[in-house]
């Protein structure tokens, strides 16, 4: 039987819920991807005068773009530890510890940051960005799970956004704190880096008044009774008929296992297998579809095509304004249209859009309005992107699982993700010294093949009991979904 939550709409004790998920973790940890891109350049600066006067070694420009490379992939690499274990840590402590866990990793790294330049340590800088990746880790693992285990089965889609949108507002906020008017100047660049601190306190402070998932109280915990206050806390009494009141009361067979599903488990599983590869797929296309590559390298891709640094920092700033309106639109469209054709529609339209641009900035110095029409290109990606691609994989997996499984198959899905950001920075660079326009090219090929995929195999989730999608997917690859 299907754990169902009342179907209601928006209550004021949901939305609460939904603004400290929003601001208590997605906004910081979308500041925590981009405050470190705009000041680049003076906290290289400070690292070579750092190491030159304490070891007495100067850093030739290899050797500092190597050990750049080693403090931005610090966050990437422990983000992939926080996601593998942010299961683990959920099933055994609950999603509402495991939110507080991620909020105070994200506290302890803010003194990090702030104190490493006058402290003249390059080690608290390191220190803050693995503490700080262990903590984005553990929010992109938990979060989608907790937001859709408070939410009823009509309201998950709007409600799984909310940390998309949440993360997309942050990676704005951390831009525009880190312009060099701002915070982001060779003397300011550390608070910058540490300012998310300040939302920290939508973290703490609301604590006490944050639910436990019913779901997770009532499948996991095995206890209904409390199960049964979270939900009249969330929606009201009058929201809790009769036969949802027998239903919750019923008491949890004994036998029935009491924790989640271990990694392994959930991998050697036949009939898992493909809701996971498409969980999998669909978090890393995520990533190499291009917006990484874009927010992470829009600068210096601006820059080759002409305009001039200032500028492409402002750009890059509005880049991120248009995509933060765009992924507004996300709790709107989720919850009025169906997944499947949203994802297969942001699909084309990402992989076209990259294309085109492509072919813009190859011919770009025959051209004087193409640098124009490149930007044109990519904020028509960005909407696009916004549409599906940006979206739906945050939180397809718990429409995809049920309960026993899903911490474990969340988790394998967001290594993906973590795992296809670790490509982006190892490779994008590369790829756009020696390609040159034809850089994001095998980002649109993944878009195409990603909308393939989603075409043969993901079946509609939207409205429909996690019981009934897995029938549909029962058949594993040879499912036939459309």
């Amino acid at each position: 039987m299907d754990f169902k939550l009342p179907e209601t709409g928006w209550t004021p004790s949901l939305l609460f819920f939904g603004f400290v998920v929003c601001f208590g973790a997605a906004i910081p940890a979308g500041m925590q991807v981009s405050v470190i891109n705009a000041p680049a350049k003076h906290i290289q600066t400070w690292c070579r005068e750092v190491i030159s006067i304490r070891y007495g070694s100067i850093l030739s420009q290899d050797e500092m773009e190597l050990f750049w490379a080693s403090v931005v992939t610090a966050t990437v690499m422990m983000g992939m530890v926080g996601c593998l274990s942010g299961g683990q840590i959920s099933s055994k402590l609950g999603r509402k510890k495991s939110f507080l866990i991620s909020g105070t990793l994200l506290a302890i790294s803010a003194p990090c940051f702030l104190s490493c330049r006058a402290l003249s340590s390059i080690e608290l800088l390191f220190i803050g960005r693995i503490v700080a990746g262990l903590a984005l880790g553990l929010i992109l693992s938990v979060m989608p799970m907790y937001l859709a285990e408070v939410s009823p089965l009509k309201m998950r889609g709007a409600m799984g956004v909310l940390l998309p949108l949440g993360i997309t507002a942050g990676v704005v906020v951390g831009q525009i704190v880190t312009l060099d008017q701002l915070l982001g100047s060779a003397d300011l660049w550390h608070y910058g880096l540490g300012c998310g601190v300040l939302f920290y306190l939508f973290c703490f402070v609301p604590y006490i008044w944050l639910p436990e998932s019913p779901e997770y109280l009532y499948t996991i915990s095995k206890n209904p009774e409390a199960a049964l206050k979270v939900i009249d806390k969330l929606f009201g009494q009058n929201a809790i008929d009769d036969a949802f009141v027998k239903q919750i009361r019923i008491p949890v067979p004994i036998t029935k296992q009491s924790t989640s599903i271990s990694l392994w488990t959930v991998l050697m599983d036949s009939k898992l297998r493909l809701p996971l590869v498409l969980l999998f797929s669909m978090n890393m296309g995520c990533g190499l579809s291009g917006i990484n590559a874009i927010f992470s390298y829009s600068v210096s891709t601006l820059e080759r095509i002409g305009i001039r640094s200032n500028d492409a920092k402002l750009v890059s700033v509005g880049f991120g304004c248009i995509n933060l309106a765009a992924s507004s639109c996300g709790p709107f469209l989720m919850a009025r249209f169906n997944r499947r054709p949203l994802m297969l529609i942001s699909c084309v339209a990402c992989g076209t859009t990259l294309l085109i641009n492509t072919v813009i900035i190859h011919f770009i110095d025959s051209v004087d309005w193409f640098a124009k029409a490149s930007i044109g290109a990519i904020v028509l990606f960005l909407l696009s992107y916004q549409l599906g691609v940006g979206q739906i994989p945050f939180f397809i997996g718990s429409e995809l699982f049920d309960i026993e499984p899903r911490a474990s198959a969340l988790a394998l899905g967001n290594f993906g993700s973590w795992l296809s950001n670790l490509i982006i920075v190892m490779l994008f660079p590369i790829e756009q010294h020696a390609w040159g326009a034809f850089a994001f090219l095998p980002s649109s090929a993944v878009c195409f093949i990603l909308g393939l995929f989603v075409f043969f195999y993901l079946p509609e989730t939207r409205g429909r009991n996690i019981s009934d999608t897995a029938l549909l997917i029962s058949k594993g690859f040879k499912s036939y979904v459309r």
